[in-house]
């Protein structure tokens, strides 16, 4: 089902891009902060002392022009997200490596003010944990990712100023549908991303409105 969805977002993402008035190819860098929501993660938030982390986000994306106040983004992220726990004294870190694709968001546009929002779909690729082994902190590489799901269906909504001249600056949330992990003896454990991004951009080739004709 999930493959179905992709594969009819990316058709019709291929319809409306063909349709669209103008395109602007682009980057953005920034910062992403995961918190996790669901009972099952509420229930040890606190007795394991969890705390969201800051970490780096990168991508580019393609704004579709429809007409002069809706656009079509389309948008290729890779984001860190994680978080640290507390376990017998010492701070642990875990990294989720995702990359996450933004195809169809719809975007409002006036006089470079956009507010947007669609679907979001996240591969997690690899994981970095830290465990305690004999005392110590040791970091594990973890790329078969036995237990956890790597594919999460949510949706994204934000708000973004660009100037003429193509700079971006945005904030945005990214809410998940898909449990992080795999049902055990048809368990399923509620946990669940949320994350808030704030990203800076530049859509290559854009004039300024006072160079158009």
């Amino acid at each position: 089902m999930k493959k179905l969805f992709i594969v009819f977002g990316f058709l019709l993402l291929t319809g409306i891009v063909a349709n669209a008035q103008k395109a602007h190819f682009g980057f953005r860098v920034g910062a992403s902060n995961t918190t996790y929501y669901g009972s099952d993660f509420s229930s040890v938030k606190d007795a394991a002392s969890i705390q969201p982390i800051w970490k780096p986000t990168a991508g580019f994306y393609v704004n579709s022009e429809v007409s002069d106040y809706f656009w079509i983004k389309t948008e290729f992220n890779y984001v860190n997200r994680g978080y640290t726990h507390k376990e017998a004294g010492s701070t642990l870190k875990t990294n989720y490596y995702c990359i996450d694709v933004y195809p169809l968001t719809a975007a409002f546009h006036y006089k470079g003010a956009q507010i947007f929002a669609g679907p979001s779909v996240s591969l997690l690729v690899a994981s970095q944990k830290d465990s305690l082994i004999a005392g110590q902190v040791k970091k594990i590489n973890d790329n078969k990712l036995d237990g956890i799901n790597r594919y999460d269906i949510g949706i994204m909504a934000g708000i973004e100023y660009e100037f003429n001249f193509g700079l971006n600056l945005g904030i945005r949330m990214v809410h998940g549908f898909t449990s992080l992990y795999e049902p055990v003896n048809n368990v399923q454990t509620q946990w669940f991303n949320q994350g808030y991004m704030f990203t800076l951009g530049y859509s290559i080739g854009k004039k300024p409105e006072s160079s158009k004709e």
